[in-house]
């Protein structure tokens, strides 16, 4: 059996290609080729991980057809308008980006938003668009480029590894077009609501029922039987016991005392534009404890944020923080372009002996819960705006849809206010099981367990549409 990896950017890499997922797709015979679009240095990162990878073959760069542009942007605001009648969620359409730079892009956006209203108005619409979208991509150049690789090829199966990029449609709908079996699996827990599904597939890989629901609901057009919960492989690395350190390992190389409590404060990207102010609360308050008993600070920061916004404060504080920075690299320095870093297989290890080894983990809305959650360690979310009239408002941030799967649960504890946050943590680290006892219920209710076997349950689901009529 031979199947094709699409891999549109440095961001799948961790997840599917470090884990078990291509020794288990190997072990069921399949030959694997992969089409990508991330810089040679991930490609000889991944082969010195990976070696029962055939083939790597690159996707050129191109240009979407304007055309196609506008009927994909058209089409997302007009799913999101009705995923936020359906959810009964108004900040849905907080992910449609409105501020834009470049009277082109502006002009665009606003065209779509103009014509998505009226096409929201019928699903039956929005489908044929849909297709036309399909048929102009089936005619890109670049599709017609890599066909004559898939020709070559013949795969069993298509699966791509990010179900929101735009750089797998020609792949995906010449493949398509040919009866080769499509897939894709669905990459992070809060994309489905998001409606940047670019293409159409024949099978689905989801974390949950959950999600599973949510495609249900949300695209009423994909049989039910099509989608396959199978989990993720993203959380298998903290059960591989050869990636654990010790602590007095970890901690004396980054200078961490090994006889403190350790709180990791987990920033996001710049589009959650408060992290700074979140960190120097955090910092002025931990600084008050009284130095014996006093936690220091774990600072990691997000792989994607290079703009400098933390420095001051980690200089102001540097014998209270400590910082252990992602290894997530480029291939030429100073290239910060999402599509160019990847993260080194280093990094895992850091991340997990980060986990390991804190004792609490306190951000904004981080998926970092989830990691600490699955070894069973607290998390702490901050629940107040820094600044007043805020551009983000914490209330509406934990309105978003993925926070809904919380329900009633005590996922995570809550710091409602600055003068909070001292008191919280020191309960967290004396008492964890009162601070967020639910982060288990939570986790199952997220990602089918057990969490190590994920790699095994894609893989079997793969291996049977591969042998089904």
């Amino acid at each position: 059996m031979k199947i094709i990896l699409i891999i549109p950017d440095g961001v799948v890499v961790r997840n599917y290609l470090y884990s078990d997922f291509v020794n288990e797709l190997t072990k069921r015979g399949f030959e694997i080729y992969v089409f990508h679009q991330i810089p040679n240095a991930a490609v000889a990162e991944i082969k010195s991980v990976s070696h029962d990878i055939k083939e790597f073959n690159f996707i050129p760069y191109f240009t979407e057809p304007f055309i196609a542009r506008i009927i994909r942007e058209v089409v997302v605001y007009a799913r999101l308008l009705i995923n936020k009648k359906k959810l009964k969620n108004e900040t849905i359409l907080y992910f449609w980006s409105r501020n834009q730079k470049g009277f082109k892009r502006k002009f665009l956006l606003n065209l779509s938003e103009f014509l998505g209203f009226f096409v929201s108005k019928s699903y039956g619409v929005i489908l044929f668009l849909e297709k036309k979208y399909f048929n102009l991509m089936l005619k890109t150049n670049v599709a017609q480029e890599l066909s004559k690789e898939i020709d070559r090829i013949q795969p069993d199966i298509v699966l791509n590894l990010h179900q929101r990029s735009m750089t797998s449609a020609p792949i995906i709908n010449y493949s398509r077009s040919k009866g080769i079996k499509t897939s894709t699996v669905i990459y992070s827990w809060d994309n489905v609501p998001k409606a940047r599904m670019v293409s159409s597939y024949d099978y689905y890989f989801v974390w949950s029922e959950l999600m599973k629901n949510d495609l249900d609901l949300l695209y009423p057009e994909i049989d039910s039987k099509k989608i396959k919960v199978v989990g993720t492989p993203q959380f298998e690395f903290y059960f591989n016991k050869k990636l654990h350190l010790t602590k007095s390992e970890f901690f004396e190389k980054y200078k961490l005392d090994v006889n403190k409590k350790t709180i990791c404060f987990s920033s996001n990207d710049t589009s959650s534009p408060y992290d700074p102010n979140y960190l120097k609360d955090l910092c002025e308050e931990i600084s008050k404890i009284e130095a014996t008993v006093r936690p220091q600070i774990l600072f990691r920061i997000n792989p994607f944020d290079k703009s400098g916004r933390f420095n001051s404060i980690l200089e102001q504080y540097k014998n209270l923080v400590f910082v252990v920075n992602p290894d997530w690299r480029t291939e030429n320095e100073g290239d910060d372009n999402f599509i160019n870093i990847f993260p080194s297989y280093n990094d895992i290890s850091l991340l997990v002996n980060t986990v390991l080894h804190s004792d609490v983990v306190v951000n904004l809305g981080s998926t970092m819960a989830h990691d600490f959650a699955v070894m069973n360690k607290p998390c702490l979310y901050f629940n107040y705006d820094p600044e007043v009239n805020s551009k983000l408002p914490v209330k509406e941030v934990y309105q978003f849809q993925h926070f809904r799967s919380m329900n009633n649960l005590e996922a995570v504890g809550w710091i409602n206010t600055k003068l909070e946050i001292a008191a919280k943590i020191l309960k967290a680290i004396e008492e964890p099981n009162q601070t967020g006892k639910d982060r288990t219920k939570w986790m199952e209710l997220i990602v089918k367990h057990p969490l190590n076997e994920n790699s095994n349950n894609l893989a079997n689901e793969l291996e049977k549409t591969c042998t089904s009529v």
